[in-house]
């Protein structure tokens, strides 16, 4: 009898990641690919679901034909796109099932094992969530009008520091000059590049600002000092709204942590697992719900 594998898939804006767990909880494999936001579509978004799958497959020493005999849990951000849905719905994937969420659900339950308790995001966008008892969501509109310390807003406001360091309004530093010269130092080429530029694109700048607030540069240091105020800013509105407690989840947690006022750090939560085990949490409990 072949054994039935379970998958848990976290797709971001920048990055699409899967866990693969066999039926009795081991882990067998991980993958990453790229961006599986359904805003740049369900084209885009299923090459990368199936590029982190096929990834932990091989990790795990498997075939591609295992793929009909997984289960499969997956988080996307855009879900809440106009057409997302109909689009997953009418995706005719090679799992054995797959039930598809929003990557703010599947990091929920895996920070507090489907329990009481709220979320922020910190990764390509932003947002306060959490579903048990009642749903509450605090920020997470979209970029450029929402996700405040996102990567893509530390992004933008970094291209915003290094463009003001041209006509001397800001002090040229390492990190302005390093993108700079992406752009060959001309706004016109930065004025082009924003005019089709996503919330992905924005957010490559983050890792930039990062590398620099690690050398010690104060100007980087200082976008990830705002962007820390921003997070703390939607964990306490999801702790005034009723959430019991509150964690930081997302790539970018270990960047902002250090820099989230003492006042907020002091009442956020450590979570219990990541959105990949959400993920699989996600595929075993429907599975079960639909009776195997």
């Amino acid at each position: 009898m072949t054994e039935t594998l379970y998958l848990g898939v976290d797709g971001g804006g920048t990055r699409c990641r899967a866990r693969l767990e066999a039926a009795d909880g081991r882990v067998l494999g991980q993958g990453e690919s790229g961006p599986a936001s359904m805003r740049f579509g369900i084209h885009a978004a299923s090459v990368s679901i199936l590029g982190a799958a096929r990834e932990a497959l091989a990790q795990a020493g498997l075939g591609e034909d295992m793929l009909r005999h997984t289960y499969a849990g997956i988080g996307l951000a855009g879900t809440g796109h106009l057409g997302a849905r109909q689009a997953l719905d009418a995706w005719k994937h090679p799992f054995a099932k797959a039930w598809f969420e929003g990557d703010g659900y599947i990091a929920w339950l895996g920070a507090f094992h489907g329990d009481e308790g709220g979320i922020v995001v910190c990764g390509t966008g932003s947002i306060g969530i959490t579903y048990k008892g009642k749903t509450i969501r605090v920020g997470g509109y979209g970029f450029p009008v929402s996700d405040e310390g996102s990567g893509a807003h530390i992004g933008l406001n970094a291209i915003r520091y290094s463009l003001r360091t041209l006509d001397g309004r800001a002090k040229p530093t390492a990190f302005a000059q390093e993108i700079l010269e992406r752009f060959s130092s001309d706004p016109a080429v930065v004025i082009r590049w924003s005019e089709t530029a996503s919330a992905t694109d924005y957010a490559a700048f983050a890792a930039i600002v990062i590398k620099h607030a690690e050398a010690g540069e104060p100007a980087a240091t200082n976008l990830l000092r705002d962007a820390a105020v921003h997070i703390a800013s939607l964990a306490e509105a999801v702790l005034a709204r009723g959430a019991p407690r509150v964690a930081l989840v997302g790539g970018l947690v270990p960047f902002i942590k250090p820099f989230i006022p003492e006042a907020t750090a002091s009442r956020i939560t450590e979570p219990q697992s990541d959105a990949m085990a959400g993920g699989i949490m996600l595929a075993r409990m429907r599975q079960a719900e639909d009776g195997g």
